[in-house]
This record gives C-alpha cells, sequence and structure tokens, in this order.
C-alpha cells in the first residue's frame, strides 16, 4: 500500500470530477475531496493499512458527499403532509420554497400535494417502511427487531422505497410541471 504525491493528486483530480455533479458546486467537490485526502492521511498516519487506497477515498467522498446533499435537503420534504402537521395549502401564502425534482425546480406546496398519491402508487412494502421511519419515527433497530432482520437489511429497504418514491414523484411533476411554471 504505497502510492506517490503525484498518484495522490491525480486522485484528487478524479475525486472533484466525480464528485461535481453529486453535489453541483464545484467549490464543494474541491473541499470534500481535499476532506477525503485528508482522512486517508490520517488514517495512514496512525498506522492503518488501506489495501487499495484509490477506492478507499472514492467510498469516502461518496459518504462525505451523501451527507452534504442530506444537510442541505428541506426538512421532511415528503412525510409532514401524512402528519398534517403542514398543510399543503397553507404554504401557498408564505414564501414559496422551491425544490430541486427530476431536473427541475418544483414548488414545494406542489410536492406536498402530490405526495399522498405518489405513495399509493408504491408497493404496500414500500409505503409501510416509510411511514413507520418518517411518520411514526420508529428507528432502524426496532424496525430490523420486529422484522427479525438485519439493521442494514432495514436501511437497504427504506433506502429503496425513497428511491421508488423519488421516480413517482418525478414522474408526477413531469405529469403536471406545466401547471407551475
Amino acid at each position: 500500500m504505497s502510492f506517490t504525491e503525484p498518484e495522490l493528486s491525480e486522485w484528487s483530480q478524479q475525486l472533484q470530477a466525480y464528485l461535481m455533479p453529486r453535489v453541483g458546486r464545484r467549490d464543494l467537490a474541491v473541499e470534500l475531496s481535499q476532506e477525503a485526502v485528508m482522512r486517508l492521511l490520517r488514517v495512514i498516519e496512525a498506522g492503518q493499512a488501506v489495501l487499495h487506497p484509490r477506492g478507499w477515498l472514492f467510498r469516502v467522498a461518496r459518504n462525505l458527499a451523501v451527507d452534504e446533499v442530506r444537510r442541505r435537503l428541506p426538512q421532511n420534504v415528503g412525510m409532514e403532509w401524512h402528519s398534517r402537521a403542514v398543510d399543503p395549502a397553507s404554504l401557498a401564502e408564505e414564501e414559496e420554497t422551491v425544490v430541486a425534482v427530476g431536473g427541475g425546480e418544483v414548488p414545494r406546496s406542489e410536492l406536498l400535494r402530490l405526495m399522498p398519491q405518489a405513495l399509493q402508487c408504491l408497493p404496500q412494502r414500500d409505503r409501510l417502511y416509510l411511514q413507520s421511519y418518517y411518520h411514526e419515527g420508529t428507528d432502524f433497530e426496532r424496525m430490523a427487531a420486529r422484522e427479525e432482520t438485519s439493521v442494514s437489511t432495514v436501511k437497504g429497504r427504506l433506502f429503496r422505497a425513497r428511491k421508488r418514491l423519488r421516480e413517482v414523484l418525478v414522474q408526477q411533476v413531469k405529469e403536471e410541471s406545466s401547471q407551475w411554471s
């Protein structure tokens, strides 16, 4: 497990190119790339062996990007409709928040209006996972115990349920986008 400074520099450039479409800003891609490189250097300095440093860098950079994207997402952009804590009609009176969906921008109130219909398009198992996690606040451990499965399985199922919900919402947004453009 050795690498040269030019290799590390090249990997850093590759990381930036990898991160740019994922985070949408060059400065943020550079920052996350540098953070991943610094973490690699700290791990090596601590005496830990990294068999494939380039692959390790990309995994860390991806995780950093996911964390950053999650931090930037609007709070509970989807599931609060269920608790009735937010009435989509009431949002029209406030300053409208715009959410990026499927390559376009959609008013948050419209996204909330579409949510119940989108959820009904999902398989029941996906709806149950989403409701349990977002509406009821059930943590991964309790969901895993209830399902008699591992936490990683629950996380994977929830990830796929969110992905399917996003796909349905993107389709609905494409169908109805002319209404708010």
